[in-house]
């Protein structure tokens, strides 16, 4: 899981990379997105033991409201649960390839009827 990681590119034009490196037991996790409405990039770092606790969001150095509660099912797996404000908005599950270069995430969230969405995404490893 460690390295630097690229999402594929999307619908919503949005582009998002994400350096993992090893942080004691844990990993720190940096997402930098660029849109056209943000040139210059956001960055968020999450700092997990990916023991299925609640990791504070960090957005340009500030708490974002938002958590993520990550844990390792094994060295391919990894499971999470995204909350903002103490409610949880989203789930995730993710899979590396057995070669280790494509990381395949599927998220569920409620869509705006309120029922659950699920959408899948993949990473390439740079």
């Amino acid at each position: 899981m460690v390295g630097t990681w690229v999402r594929r590119d999307t619908k919503e034009r949005v582009h998002v990379t994400l350096k993992v490196e090893a942080a004691g037991a844990g990993l720190k996790l940096t997402y930098t997105v660029t849109a056209a409405q943000a040139p210059a990039g956001q960055i968020m770092t999450v700092l997990t033991q990916l023991d299925g606790k609640d990791a504070v969001a960090m957005v340009d150095g500030k708490p974002s409201g938002q958590t993520m509660a990550i844990r390792s099912i094994d060295s391919r797996h990894m499971s999470g649960i995204v909350k903002m404000a103490g409610d949880q908005i989203g789930a995730s599950k993710s899979e590396i390839s057995l070669d280790g270069k494509v990381c395949k995430v599927e998220n569920t969230s409620k869509g705006p009827d309120g029922k659950p969405t699920t959408s899948v995404e993949y990473w390439d490893r740079k």
